[in-house]
Parts: structure tokens; C-alpha cells; sequence
């Protein structure tokens, strides 16, 4: 059986430590049933404590259910795209939070009592990658927050009320620690359920390439003013960052490989193959998956992915649809007619990894043998997603028991090719060792030689992108953006790309999914029967064979583009606005700045008041 740190980690610390929840998150010293001084002293002790930072920091499937962007929505959009963002709200800077980082420095400063050395060399790698992780996060969510590296005694004003640091210098700190991992973590690849060497390497890719184009797409803004800039005798700039990238995935290289397997039987199932089962699986992969959070109905550990994923109706957009190439290769706006394609033309020769991901017209489910109709009281769109959905077993709250891959193989792929191309370094080597490999798994026509040829729909969708090597940094952004879909990763890359406007719904059309010629009902799947009706809310309903789930009124919540036609939208009544000089960072809550004693400074754009504005 595997091994399940989750509720044993849990229920172990529960049962030896407490951690005080009085007034200072900082100042708190954990009380002892078992004094800190009888403590930390066996390896076991060592692992009991680090086991609780799997617990308390990483996020669970449910958590990427609800990550909308531009590619992705639901019922309700994240507060970051509806402008709903305030001062006075927690947003991740809580006594909660910052107490993680408490515990795991008390874990730095104590650990020395175990005389086992290697065993508290391995554990102290783990710190350093949690800390790595806590830091990050908090950098891509406020920029410059205060680092710790050592308890606060509730004595100590200096530490406690210190102003913030610069977002660089902390950045430096995080891969310093992730480096200190690397060291000291052990080389289990097949352990994919604990930190180890290479979960350390290839998350380092993950950090620094998000600080490199970050730093790159906004230098010379309030949230970058300078790009270079020296700390503790290190100089960092974007291009020390991508360096980091790119020589971090290079070192996981050959380390793991794409699934290509046929367990579940999918790829009997028409179009349905191993990208769609890779996500599928009760037990994550460990030919690709590097780090992933365990689930297991045995052990009570479940989520409700699914739950989510039916009940918000979570849909793709035509603009991640066009991302899509052709199956050879070309892209969609070189067929006729692209722009006005209906459903079902929509899906034909298509990257497979299309019908791999959203309900497509030959969609089976996992567990059935027929084509299965697109219900849409599951879709807002017309473009339902189906990655991640296994069968019926897994639709109601907190019943999935699928593994979520927190780091796979194919990301560290895409994180060094796009490195070295914003470097301007990619080669066609590079390209082969990256990029092809993630499109041979599904069938796709390779790239084989860095693009030089850009293509005008992908400037279009990211207009700020900039670089020797821009054909190749929009291709890359092309195969990120699909094969990364609905994994956590895309408000995270707008942010860093300097895009975050797309995260918001256009002010005029929302939203949209599929083109509707006319009002009327439609057989989408070409199986000889209507599977759904538009008509118009205002008038008269016609009389229709098509299910009362799959009657879209047009006019109310539901509109066409050009009316009574058009592409399908929603949240097209909605006005939200993207702030472009405040939206790529919170604010900080304001009982944080009145906490400092005014040591801490409110991020750009945002004023003090409660409304945000």
C-alpha cells in the first residue's frame, strides 16, 4: 500500500502538539504536552512535525476546480476578474497563514536535538522546499511581503513590525531554499507523494520562470520598477531567473517520461486516448507525475472535483478553443469559414488532446459504451469540460478519489522551452526534447524546429509578448495553454505575461463558446435527433422534442453575439473593468496595515478604503 502522510501527519501532531491560537501569528510558541526540549530528538519526531506542512500547504483538487481565467468558466468568476477584490478582506495574508511559516522556522530552530544527522538533513530539506512554497505564494499574490527566516519573539518590535522586503530580494531567498532542498532532499523519483529531489528541481522551474517573465513583462512598472538589482552580493534580473528555469529543467530531463498508457480502455473509445486517462487515473502516474496529493476512499481522503465541475458548469471559451491547431499542424484561421464553424465542424481534425478535454460529439464517458448527449445544465458554454471527469461513482460532493498531480513531467517540458525562448536560446534540440514529445503522446504533427513565423492569432491573444524568439514564445504559450488547461496554472500566467486583462469578461459579449447560426434547435452530435434549442426569452417558446435542460433562452443571462446569432455568451451583462495599473497584485488587508503600526505600505493602484476602489 502506499504510503498516506495526509490524516496520519494530522492526527499524530494532534495527538503530541497544539499550536497555540492566541492574538500574534508570529509570536506564537507552539504549547507543549511534549516540551520542545523533549522533542525533535528521533527521525520520527522529524518527520511528525514536517509531515503537517503537507497538510496545512498544499492545495487539493477542489481548489483548481474554482481557478477561472480567460480559458475557463463557472457559475461564479474568482473575485480577481469581477473586481470584487478589497482592502478589507483576508485575501491570504491571515494569522493562519503566516503561522505555517512559524512553524516551519521553529522546525529550523530545534531540529538540531536529533543526533541522527542524514535524517535531519533530509527533513530539513523538506522545510526548505515548504518554506520556498509559502514564500512564493506569497510573493505572486502581494509582490514585497516581510521575510522571516526565524521565529519572533513577542519582544522583538523591530522583527515583528518591520516594513516589507523587497519582492527580489524574497524571490532570491525562495530559490536559495529550493536549492538548499536540492541538496539535501534524497533522489526518489517513484516517491511522488513526498518532496524529493526532484520535485525540488522541477518546482524550481516552475518559481523561476514565473519571477523571470514576470520581471521581464512588467520592469519599469510600480509592481517591477527595476529589473536588476542586487542582494547579499547576488545580482537578479529577469534573465537570472530564466537562467535558474531553464538549468532546473534541464536537470529533471530524461528524468520521467509522458504516460502513454491504456489502463482504463479509453483509447478504444474513439478519440479518447492516454492524455484524457493520464488525469483519470485512482493512483497517480509516477512515469510522469513528479508530485502529487494523495486521495483514497478507503482512508476517508476524498474531494469533490467532479461535484464541482458538474454543478458550476465549468466551461471552456472559443478563445482557448482556437488555441487548438489543426491535426496538422496549421492553425485554425487557415481553414475557410473558421470563424463562424459550428459545434460539431468545430471538433473535426482537431488536436486530439480537444476531444480529450472537452465534451466533444463523440464523447463517451468512461464508464458507458455509447456516445453520451452534451447536457447543459453541466456547460455554460456548449464547451463542457470533461478532464478530470471519471465515472458516475465520483459525482457527488467529496466522493472523488482521483489523485491530483500537483507537478507533472510535460510542465517542466514546457517550462524549459519557454524559458529559452524568452532568453532567445531555444534551439531546435530543445524544441525536439520538449515540445515534440507532448505532442507526439497525442498523435500531433512535431514542431521540430523553432518557429520563426508568427502567428497573427496568437499576437492577437497576447499582444504584450515580446522577445528575438516571439513566434516560438507564442507557439510554447499555444502548447502551455493546452496541455496545462484546467490544472491551476492560467491566472498565474496572465499575471506573469502581463495579459491580466483577458482574465475579465469582455464588456460587451462576456465570455463566449460556441457559434450559433441562427435561433433554433440543433442536432450537434449528427446522431439524426435535436439535442438543443435557442430561442428567444422575450417571445414565444417553440414547441420541441429537445429536453427542458437543453432549452437556452437568449436574451436573459444567454446572448448571441449579433443577436440572433452568433457566438454564445455569458456574463455578457456584467461590467467588470480590469485596473491595469492595481489588478496584478492584492491589496494588503487593512487590519495588516493598521497591525504594523504603518510599516507596512498599501500595493499600487489600491487606496485604503474598504470599497477597494
Amino acid at each position: 500500500m502506499k504510503k498516506t502522510i495526509y490524516i496520519l501527519s494530522a492526527i499524530c501532531l494532534m495527538a503530541v502538539i497544539s499550536v497555540s491560537c492566541d492574538k500574534d501569528f508570529l509570536t506564537k510558541t507552539p504549547e507543549t504536552k511534549v516540551t520542545s526540549g523533549s522533542f525533535f530528538h528521533s527521525p520520527t519526531e522529524l518527520a511528525l512535525w514536517t509531515n503537517n506542512f503537507y497538510v496545512n500547504q498544499l492545495s487539493g483538487a477542489d481548489d483548481y476546480a474554482d481557478a477561472t481565467a480567460d480559458d475557463h468558466m463557472t457559475t461564479s468568476l474568482a473575485g480577481i476578474q469581477k473586481g470584487t477584490i478589497t482592502p478589507n478582506s483576508a485575501n491570504g495574508w491571515t494569522s493562519a497563514e503566516w503561522k505555517k511559516l512559524r512553524n516551519i522556522n521553529y522546525f529550523f530552530e530545534n531540529c538540531d536535538r536529533c543526533e541522527d544527522a542524514a535524517a535531519r538533513a533530509q527533513y530539513e530539506g523538506v522545510a526548505h522546499f515548504f518554506r520556498a512554497m509559502f514564500y512564493f505564494d506569497k510573493v505572486k499574490r502581494f509582490g514585497d511581503v516581510p521575510y522571516y527566516e526565524t521565529t519572533v519573539g513577542s519582544g522583538d518590535d523591530e522583527m515583528l513590525y518591520k516594513a516589507r522586503d523587497p519582492r527580489g530580494y524574497v524571490m532570491l531567498k525562495v530559490i536559495q531554499d529550493l536549492d538548499k532542498a536540492i541538496e539535501q532532499l534524497p533522489d526518489t523519483p517513484n516517491d511522488i507523494y513526498h518532496v524529493n529531489k526532484l520535485t525540488a528541481l522541477a518546482y524550481k522551474s516552475r518559481v523561476a520562470l514565473f519571477e523571470g517573465t514576470f520581471r521581464k513583462y512588467h520592469a519599469g512598472t510600480e509592481f517591477v520598477p527595476q529589473d536588476e538589482q542586487t542582494f547579499d552580493g547576488v545580482t537578479i534580473s529577469s534573465k537570472w531567473f530564466l537562467e535558474e528555469a531553464y538549468k532546473a529543467a534541464e536537470q529533471v530531463l530524461g528524468r520521467k517520461k509522458l504516460y502513454t498508457g491504456n489502463t482504463l480502455g479509453l483509447a478504444s473509445k474513439d478519440t479518447d486516448a492516454s492524455y484524457r486517462e493520464l488525469f483519470l487515473l485512482e493512483d497517480a502516474n509516477p512515469d510522469e507525475v513528479i508530485f502529487a496529493r494523495r486521495y483514497n476512499t478507503a482512508l476517508s481522503i476524498r474531494h469533490g472535483l467532479q461535484f464541482d465541475y458538474k454543478n458550476g458548469r465549468h466551461s471552456a471559451t472559443r478563445r482557448f478553443v482556437n488555441h487548438y491547431l489543426m491535426k496538422d499542424g496549421t492553425p485554425i484561421q487557415n481553414v475557410a469559414g473558421w470563424e463562424t464553424m459550428d459545434y460539431k465542424t468545430s471538433f473535426q481534425n482537431r488536436d486530439p488532446r480537444m476531444a480529450q478535454t472537452l465534451h466533444g460529439p463523440s464523447y463517451v464517458a468512461l464508464d458507458g459504451s455509447a456516445h453520451e448527449e452534451l447536457a447543459w445544465d453541466r456547460t455554460w458554454s456548449g464547451y463542457r469540460i470533461i478532464k478530470h471527469i471519471s465515472n458516475a461513482d465520483h459525482e457527488n460532493a467529496t466522493t472523488s478519489s482521483t489523485d491530483w498531480p500537483l507537478i507533472r513531467y510535460a510542465e517542466v517540458l514546457l517550462n524549459l522551452a519557454e524559458a529559452k525562448a524568452e532568453l532567445g536560446i531555444l534551439t531546435d534540440a530543445d524544441v525536439k526534447a520538449t515540445i515534440d514529445p507532448i505532442r507526439a503522446r497525442v498523435g500531433m504533427v512535431a514542431m521540430s524546429t523553432v518557429p520563426t513565423e508568427v502567428d497573427p492569432l496568437m499576437k492577437e491573444y497576447y499582444p504584450n509578448a515580446s522577445g528575438q524568439q516571439l513566434a516560438a514564445i507564442l507557439e510554447i504559450r499555444r502548447e502551455r495553454t493546452i496541455e496545462l488547461f484546467s490544472e491551476g496554472f492560467r491566472q498565474a500566467d496572465l499575471l506573469r505575461w502581463k495579459e491580466g486583462k483577458w482574465l475579465t469578461p469582455s464588456a460587451t459579449h462576456g465570455f463566449q463558446g460556441i457559434y450559433v447560426p441562427a435561433l433554433g434547435a440543433y442536432d450537434l452530435d449528427g446522431d439524426g435527433k435535436d439535442d438543443v434549442l435557442f430561442y428567444d426569452a422575450n417571445g414565444t417558446k417553440p414547441s420541441t422534442t429537445v429536453a427542458a435542460t437543453n432549452q437556452i433562452p437568449i436574451g436573459t443571462n444567454y446572448t448571441l453575439s449579433e443577436g440572433t446569432k452568433g457566438y454564445l455568451s455569458y456574463f455578457s451583462t456584467e461590467d467588470y473593468v480590469w485596473n491595469e495599473g492595481r489588478d496584478y497584485l492584492y491589496p494588503i488587508p487593512l487590519e495588516q496595515l493598521q497591525f504594523s503600526k504603518t510599516e507596512l505600505t498599501q500595493n499600487p493602484g489600491w487606496s485604503n478604503a474598504t470599497s477597494g476602489n
